[in-house]
């Protein structure tokens, strides 16, 4: 027995159309559909995921109210130069 592996797309309709190479024999065959487990997401995972998303959004709150305090690209850079520089020698 050959096996052949594809991976395939399942559309709304649930209907797949698959073509197999020239060398497969005509005539009965065995078609398994492996389809990967959608599992939800645990309640530690689902917490976590809003503990970000408020932090996320906290964060876009206050750049909205706090335009005047953004820094450029060129403030943060100067700014993390002067933080390495004063590590001094390892």
């Amino acid at each position: 027995m050959h096996a052949h592996k594809l991976t395939v797309h399942i559309p709304r309709s649930r209907r797949v159309e698959i073509n197999l190479p020239e060398d497969v024999p005509e005539g009965e065959a065995e078609v398994i559909v492996l389809v990967q487990e959608q599992r939800a997401p645990r309640p530690e995972e689902a917490e976590s995921n809003e503990t970000l998303l408020s932090a996320c959004r906290a964060v876009d709150a206050w750049r909205e109210n706090n335009p005047e305090r953004l820094l450029s690209k060129a403030q943060i850079d100067a700014a993390l130069a002067a933080e390495r520089d004063g590590w001094g020698e390892p």
